[in-house]
């Protein structure tokens, strides 16, 4: 049987083809990293970190230890969401953690 250049190229392709099929797997477990961690202490128990983030006049707040106003009390970010038909800035604000928005 003669084979021919276009059969020839259809084997190696299939071949190819099929071997990284059955050795993509594994590179996904080949990495590696260094990381290092800096940060500052909490002023004390019950200090929680709130992020920083741009005001609604866009200069930066820097983030900072507070203490929860509440016990459980988690602090949702500053945003923008829809109030009707308008955007509205809404400011960063503490809220109850059984906090739930209906979907209804």
């Amino acid at each position: 049987m003669k084979t021919t250049r276009e059969s020839r190229l259809l084997r190696t392709s299939a071949g190819l083809a099929l071997a990284l099929l059955l050795l993509a797997p594994l590179a996904s477990f080949a990495s590696w990293g260094v990381s290092v961690g800096v940060g500052i202490a909490a002023p004390g128990p019950g200090y929680v970190w709130v992020p920083g983030y741009y005001g609604y006049y866009g200069g930066w707040v820097p983030g900072h230890y507070v203490a929860r106003p509440f016990v459980g009390a988690a602090w949702v970010g500053p945003h923008y969401g829809w109030s009707g038909y308008h955007r509205h800035f809404y400011g960063g604000y503490w809220r109850h953690p059984y906090h739930h928005r209906s979907r209804w």
